[in-house]
C-alpha cells in the first residue's frame, strides 16, 4: 500500500536528482530513502527509477507518475494558505440580511468594525423584509439574520437582539418640537403617518391610543420607518418610529423626540440551523451586541434627542442582548 512517507521519498529524490541530497532534506540516511522507493516500486507495480553507475535515473512511467504526486504535493502546500484563509476569514464571504431599517443604518457600521478587524473578510449584505430574510436563513443562503419579532422563527435559531423604543419624528418648526417628550394626548387629531396593520408594532402603538380615546389623523400608512421620515421630511405629517433608521436621515430635516409611555420595537438575530455559531459569524455576532447600545445613543444625540434630562429618562435604559428564543448551544 502507497504511504505518504514512500512519495515523500520519491518526491525529494526527483527534485534534488539524488538519494544523499534527498535524505539530508528529509533527515534520514540514504538507504532508508532507497528502501522507500523500493517500496513505492512495489507497491505501484510501477519501475520509477533506472539505476546506473550508482544514480537513478527517471524512467517514462517515473515521469507520468511524479507530474500526479507533484500535483498532490502542490495541493498539500494549499492546505495551509487555505486554513490561513479560513481561519481569517477570506474562505467565503459572511452572508447578513437585514430588515430595511437595520441594512440602511446600523448594519453597515457592524460591517466597518468587523472589516476593520478582519481586512481580507468579504461580506454580502442582503436588505429584505423581514419575512424574506427569514426564509433565506432558513434556507441556508443567509448566515445571519437582523428581523422584527413578528416573523415566524420556526426553522431558524434566534434570539433577541434589541428593543429600540418608539421616538416621535416631527416635522422642522413643528409646535411639538418644543415638547422635551411627546404623549399620545399631544398627536390627538394631528397628521398622522402610521406603519402597517401587519407590523406588531403598530398594533401596540394603537392599543395605546384607543384605551386613552384618543384620535390621530393618519393620512398615509407604510411598511418602513425609513419612508415615515422621509413623509415627515415633506410635512406630511408626524410619525413614531424605530431610531435604528434615523442613520439615513440628515439631522437638520425633522426632530426627534423621545415617547412616553414606552413601546419597544423587538429585534431578533436569526441564524441557519445547519451550522453552529462559531468563526465569523459569532465574531460578527458579537461585534453587533457590542455596537447595538452605543450606536443608538450616539445617534439619538446627533439629533439633539435629548432635550433634557427628562427626555433622556424617557428613552430610558435599552435592553442588554436578550435570551436565546431557540437556543443553537443547547
Amino acid at each position: 500500500m502507497i504511504n505518504h512517507r514512500q512519495l515523500e521519498a520519491f518526491h525529494a529524490v526527483v527534485l534534488m536528482g539524488a538519494t544523499t541530497r534527498a535524505a539530508e532534506i528529509l533527515g534520514v540516511s540514504q538507504p532508508a530513502i532507497s528502501r522507500l522507493i523500493k517500496h513505492l516500486e512495489r507497491s505501484t507495480k510501477l519501475k520509477l527509477f533506472e539505476r546506473s553507475n550508482g544514480r537513478l535515473i527517471l524512467t517514462r512511467e517515473g515521469l507520468l507518475f511524479h507530474s500526479e504526486v507533484n500535483r498532490a504535493f502542490q495541493t498539500l502546500g494549499r492546505l495551509g494558505t487555505v486554513a490561513d484563509d479560513i481561519r481569517n476569514y477570506r474562505a467565503q464571504p459572511l452572508k447578513v440580511g437585514a430588515l430595511p431599517a437595520m441594512s440602511f443604518s446600523f448594519v453597515p457600521h457592524v460591517v466597518g468594525a468587523f472589516h476593520s478587524a478582519y481586512p481580507h473578510a468579504m461580506i454580502n449584505l442582503e436588505p429584505a423584509s423581514s419575512d424574506i430574510v427569514r426564509d433565506l436563513v432558513a434556507a441556508g443562503h443567509l448566515d445571519i439574520g437582523f428581523v422584527a419579532d413578528e416573523v415566524d422563527i420556526s426553522g431558524v435559531f434566534a434570539e433577541q437582539f434589541a428593543m429600540p423604543p418608539v421616538v416621535c419624528v416631527l416635522p422642522k418648526g413643528h409646535d411639538l418640537t418644543r415638547k422635551a417628550v411627546i404623549e399620545p394626548g399631544d398627536l390627538a387629531d394631528q397628521p398622522f403617518i402610521s406603519l402597517s396593520h401587519a407590523d406588531r408594532t403598530r398594533r401596540r402603538i394603537d392599543q395605546i391610543f384607543d384605551r386613552q380615546n384618543i384620535a390621530r389623523n393618519v393620512v398615509a400608512e407604510t411598511h418602513f420607518a425609513l419612508t415615515i421620515c422621509q413623509f415627515v421630511q415633506q410635512g406630511l405629517g408626524v410619525g413614531l418610529i424605530n431610531p435604528y433608521c434615523l442613520e439615513s436621515i440628515a439631522t437638520d430635516s425633522v426632530v426627534v423626540r423621545p415617547f412616553l409611555p414606552r413601546i419597544t420595537f423587538r429585534t431578533m438575530m436569526i441564524y441557519a440551523p445547519t451550522s453552529p455559531i462559531t468563526g465569523v459569524v459569532e465574531t460578527f455576532r458579537s461585534i453587533s451586541h457590542k455596537m447595538a447600545t452605543s450606536f443608538l445613543y450616539d445617534l439619538m444625540r446627533r439629533f439633539d434627542a435629548f432635550a433634557n434630562e427628562e427626555s433622556e429618562r424617557a428613552f430610558g435604559q435599552l435592553a442588554e442582548p436578550g435570551p436565546w428564543i431557540r437556543n443553537p448551544l443547547a
